[in-house]
Formats: structure tokens, C-alpha cells, sequence
């Protein structure tokens, strides 16, 4: 069997304890759009004819709660089932959290339908899928090149010290943005920055798909070694691919002649075009296609028919507004409340969540978090528990160290035993005279000594990972009082090691997956003083709301002048005007169709920031009703 085809195996195998571990816990807590209330076995007419299509390119343009899940789930059994030959799936969804519950649902679906067939079948992002492919075929041909994946924080710490070496002749932001994605305007300081990184051997995420598109474009080898790597490939969220993830496709479309692809996407949820995202590029990987199949789901199961008349009125500049027609039984509610002030309106939304008692089933939505400070000072008095998704997250220092240790067991990375040594303060220099490497004097040091241990037992006996977390925290690591912050979090970060086969897979996920590792981040936002197990209300920005429901909705904040905030495009050609706004309805109607049966909309007439009071109109969005 080929290393490829190993990988997908065991791939599968180390997804299916994710899924009970994270997936599982995660729809529970997050309320994960589960298609629960889509019949488990059928296909309604539209999903049924997306799924019988033949064409190789097919793209589904899917509403809010039209069941994608299901609709991709069940095309993957059809791959399988309509083949002769052994199927070599890969789904792709833009975030680890939504792969792994497209990974669940599937295996549901196989043992359901009994499939006897060969198959093998990946699920992950884009970045964690080519990182796999390009560490298979590496160590097939070669011992590999050892190099590590820093996170946004670690590259912000990195053009620091940059900016430092090249005394202050560039500036920070401009050696940052070299490190991240490089660019063609200074082509002597590019060149400076990748001498740095091959010689610590780091990469940003954006390095790894610029090497896979490397790889197939100048390795006839690799190129013809991926030919029997994929069969179909099933992508979610096709609206939030980046220009570099459609010439991927576009390639192994190119490289592979039977490569079937499915697209699932649809425009109007494009809200990431900060990130490179954007439906624009769907639409030009499409128009390059001598031939394609687009299909509509417009049935939705989560949204009443109230809110899907509302979000169908919305207009858009760069796509049709499908029409959504509600399946569910209740009509839904849309209610709008005016206030004088932001606190009044926190107070009142808090009031009525608590009146309603379901906090499991209701979440407020804000543009921004910081508009949400006066509701949580209200939820604190009022000790209703809470959790925040969003917001900017830094890594808990006890846990970056632990994972420069998990980098240093895995590959002698020396920048990550450059920045052990600073946190134990130690000296890295050799003695005058005395030739030594950082890696010798590394591990000449006492806790180089432990991690030289811990390494050679976990290799020797080739440990599973968990055991090697248990070594690490037990052996290198300063233990912490129980009970304590510290000693709760080596306690979850060895639970979840459980779901990992090996050190790269879970260092990976830090960088890609921070919805199941947000617990490991501090946030720029108050924790909540009240214990929170189970039962808890959701504060969320737009952002982060997206892929998840709930039965009541509270939108705040509609006010213009803070959802859409015109400063942020008024000195702007009339087309970049006109494109903010857009994307600003985009996330309105993100946000709206979260609601399965109520939607609250709320605007305040004034706002106060650092001592002045602001007066507000009632924002676009309240005034198309």
C-alpha cells in the first residue's frame, strides 16, 4: 500500500477519536448546525438531484440550514458506491471544527448504508491536507527537512527580533508581512526573510500551500505520485476559498484526469474576505471550466418562514439573493427594540434572556466585541453564565512552552530550543574558543538533559502520544497546585492528545484548529465568574457565530455608526464604498439566519466610548423591514 494511501488510513482512525472527544462535545456545548431536523436517510428532491449528478465539476450553491452536511456526507457515499475501483476521498470544510463534524456524519452514513467497497477518506482544512500530503511524500523520498509551523503570535515575536538584526533598516510591519506571505516589492528583504526561516526551519500557514503549489509545479515525481492519492474531493464553504486554494484545484484537476470534485458553497455567507476568502475567486475558477453542474438548495430546516422573508428581501451587488423557503413548522418571530443607550440596551437583552430560560438555546450577536462590554458588566451582575466565541487570542505562556518542548521531540527544531533556553534562562553561547552547535549546548543543559529523555523513550519504545504528553507534564514541565489554572490545562491538553497519532498532527491543529484548542488562549475580553458546565448563554461575534444556530437570536448594536460603521469606508472610491456595504449586509444575513424560530434586533440612540456620547440613526438593516 502506498505511504499516501497509509496516511488517509490512519487518518481516518485518529479523526474517529477526535470526533468523540472534540466534534461531539463541541455540537453539544456550540450548537453546531447538526441537520437534525433533516430526515437521516433521505434525500429531499434538490439534495437528491445534486447528489445522482455525473458531471465532474458539480457546484451546490446552498442556503443557511439547507442541509450541506447531509447533501456532502451522502455524495461521498455516492463516490464510493458508484465506483468499480477503490475511492480515495478527501472532504475539505474551511475550519477543523466543521471537517470534523462533516467526518462524523459521514461515518454514520457509511456504517448505515454497510459499505463494502475499498475506500480510504480524509477530512481536514486545506492547509492540514496539503501539509499531510507534502510530509508523506517527503519522508518517502527523503529524511524530510524538520521545519515547524508558527502561529500569528510567534510571527508577530519573530519580526521583532527581525527588525532588531537588521537594525531597524525595514520596517516591523513590512518584515511581518514577508514572513507571512512574502511580497515582490522589496525583493532583497524577501530574500533576507527566507534565508531566516530556512535556516530555523519555520514556516507560516501561508508557506504551506505556496510549497505544495511548488511541489506539483516542479516535481514531475510528486506529480505523479499524487495521482493515486485522490479520486473525489468534496469541498465545504467553497465561498471562503482563497485564490491559492482554487489554483491547487485547479492543478490536481489538471494532473489527475478522473479527479471528480464537489463544491458546496454559497455567496451570500462569503464574510472572510478578510482572510483572502472570497466568492469572487469561486466565480473565476468556475468561468475557467469548459464544463461544470450548478445546483440550488433553497429548503431550509433551521430558519422559520418569518426570518427566511426577512434575509430574502436583502440585495447584493455581487450575487443573486437565492430565495429561501422555510420547512420548519413554526412561523418564527422577528421583533425590533429601540433604546436610549447601549447600557439600557444591555440591560434589557440580559433581562429577557433571563426571563426566557434558555440559555442553551439563545446567543447574542454583535459586528464587534466591543460593543458587547456593557452586556457582559450585565451578565455578571445578574450571574447568568456565559461563554464569548471571538475575539483576539494569545496562547497561554505555560502552553507555548510546552509546545516549543513537542517541537524540539519531534525534530531538534532550534528555534524552539532557542526560546526554551529563554524561558529557563539559559545561556546558549559557547565558551570562547569552544566550538559547539545551539543544539549541543541545548542539550548539555538540565532541562536539554530531560528533554533528551523523554525523547529517547518516546522513540524507543515508540510510545502513542498520549504517553508522551504524560512523560513531558510529568517529567519536564513544573507542576502545578490542583485545581489551579495551570494544572487544569495539562489535564484537558492531555485529554485531547488522545485524538492525535503523532506529534506534527497535533502541533498542526494549534495553528488551524483554534476552536477546539480556545480553552489554551487568553482572551481580550472578562472571563465569566460563574461556573460554566453545561448550561450557559453564547456571546458571539458575527464571525465566530458562523456554522452554528440557535432557537433565539439577539442581534445588537444596529445602529449605524456601529453595524455597518461607514468610517471605515468614507474615504474610499465610490466601488470600495460600494463593496464594504455589501459585505456588511453579508454579515447581517449571517447573522439572522443563526435564529431557528426568534430573532431579536436591538439599536440604541447613543453610545458612549472613553467619556464622549455618540448619537446614532437605526442601522440599514432595521429599516428594510
Amino acid at each position: 500500500m502506498q505511504l499516501g494511501l497509509l496516511l488517509l488510513l490512519s487518518t481516518v482512525n485518529m479523526k474517529s477519536i477526535i470526533n468523540d472527544i472534540v466534534a461531539v462535545q463541541n455540537r453539544h456545548l456550540l450548537n453546531i448546525d447538526t441537520d437534525d431536523d433533516i430526515p437521516a436517510v433521505e434525500l429531499n428532491t434538490q439534495q437528491l438531484s445534486a447528489v445522482n449528478c455525473k458531471s465532474r465539476i458539480i457546484y451546490v450553491n446552498a442556503g443557511p440550514g439547507t442541509g450541506k452536511t447531509h447533501l456532502l456526507t451522502s455524495k461521498i457515499v455516492e463516490f464510493i458506491l458508484d465506483s468499480n475501483t477503490p475511492q480515495r476521498i478527501v472532504a475539505l470544510s474551511y475550519t477543523n471544527t466543521a471537517a470534523n463534524h462533516i467526518g462524523e456524519k459521514f461515518k454514520e452514513k457509511a456504517e448505515a448504508a454497510e459499505i463494502t467497497k475499498e475506500y480510504t477518506f480524509y477530512y481536514g482544512t486545506i492547509h492540514s491536507f496539503c501539509y499531510s500530503l507534502l510530509r508523506t511524500y517527503n519522508s518517502s523520498v527523503s529524511e524530510g527537512t524538520g521545519e515547524i509551523i508558527l502561529d500569528d503570535e510567534e510571527l508577530r515575536e519573530l519580526a521583532d527580533e527581525l527588525f532588531i538584526q537588521l537594525n531597524k533598516a525595514y520596517p516591523v510591519m513590512e518584515i511581518e508581512r514577508c514572513l507571512r506571505k512574502g511580497q515582490k516589492k522589496d525583493e532583497e528583504l524577501q530574500s533576507l526573510v527566507d534565508k531566516y526561516k530556512k535556516n530555523y526551519k519555520v514556516l507560516s500557514i501561508h508557506d504551506i500551500l505556496a510549497n505544495f503549489i511548488k511541489a506539483l509545479d516542479e516535481d514531475s515525481h510528486f506529480r505523479e505520485w499524487i495521482k493515486g492519492q485522490i479520486t473525489a474531493m468534496a469541498i465545504d464553504e467553497a465561498q471562503d476559498l482563497s485564490e491559492e486554494n482554487y489554483i491547487i484545484l485547479e492543478k490536481l484537476l489538471d494532473i489527475c484526469p478522473k479527479l471528480r470534485v464537489f463544491l458546496v458553497g454559497d455567496p451570500r455567507q462569503n464574510i472572510f474576505e478578510f482572510n483572502g476568502g472570497s466568492y469572487k475567486h469561486l466565480e473565476e475558477f468556475l468561468k475557467r471550466q469548459e464544463k461544470y453542474t450548478t445546483k440550488h438548495l433553497t429548503l431550509t430546516y433551521r430558519c422559520a418562514q418569518s426570518i427566511a422573508d426577512y434575509v430574502n428581501h436583502f440585495s447584493f451587488t455581487d450575487c443573486e439573493n437565492t430565495q429561501l423557503k422555510s420547512m420548519c413548522k413554526n412561523a418564527g418571530d422577528i421583533s425590533v427594540h429601540n433604546y436610549y443607550s447601549d447600557y439600557e440596551e444591555a440591560k434589557a437583552v440580559v433581562d429577557e434572556i433571563a426571563s426566557m430560560g434558555e440559555l442553551n438555546d439563545s446567543a447574542i450577536l454583535s459586528n464587534n466585541l466591543m460593543y458587547l462590554t456593557p452586556i457582559l458588566v450585565r451578565l455578571k451582575k445578574s450571574g447568568i453564565p456565559y461563554k464569548v466565541l471571538g475575539g483576539r487570542r494569545l496562547l497561554k505562556p505555560h502552553i507555548r512552552l510546552l509546545k516549543h518542548i513537542l517541537r524540539i521531540i519531534e525534530n531538534d527544531n532550534e528555534y524552539s530550543m532557542r526560546k526554551v533556553a529563554e524561558a529557563g534562562n539559559i545561556n546558549l553561547r559557547p565558551p570562547v574558543g569552544v566550538k559547539m552547535t545551539i543544539k549541543e549546548m541545548f542539550y548539555e543543559s538540565s532541562i536539554g538533559t530531560k528533554i533528551s529523555a523523554v525523547k529517547e523513550e518516546f522513540y524507543q519504545t515508540e510510545q502513542s502520544l498520549y504517553a508522551l504528553m504524560m512523560n513531558v507534564l510529568s517529567q519536564i514541565m513544573r507542576t502545578s497546585k490542583e485545581g489551579s489554572e495551570i494544572a487544569d490545562d495539562y489535564e484537558k491538553i492531555l485529554e485531547l492528545s488522545h485524538g492525535y497519532t503523532t506529534i506534527s498532527e497535533f502541533l498542526l491543529a494549534f495553528v488551524t484548529d483554534k476552536d477546539s484548542f480556545a480553552c489554551f488562549y487568553r482572551k481580550d475580553y472578562p472571563d465569566c465568574e460563574v461556573p460554566v458546565e453545561n448550561t450557559y448563554l453564547t456571546i458571539s461575534t458575527i464571525h465566530s457565530a458562523k456554522g452554528l444556530e440557535w432557537k433565539n437570536v439577539f442581534i445588537v448594536g444596529l445602529s449605524e455608526g456601529n453595524f455597518p460603521n461607514p468610517y471605515f469606508c468614507k474615504d474610499k472610491p465610490l466601488q470600495k464604498q460600494k463593496e464594504f456595504f455589501n459585505n456588511e449586509w453579508k454579515k447581517m444575513y449571517v447573522a439572522a439566519t443563526r435564529a431557528k424560530e426568534k430573532l431579536h434586533l436591538s439599536y440604541s440612540d447613543t453610545i458612549t466610548r472613553r467619556g464622549y456620547t455618540f448619537r446614532l440613526s437605526p442601522s440599514r438593516f432595521i429599516s428594510c423591514l
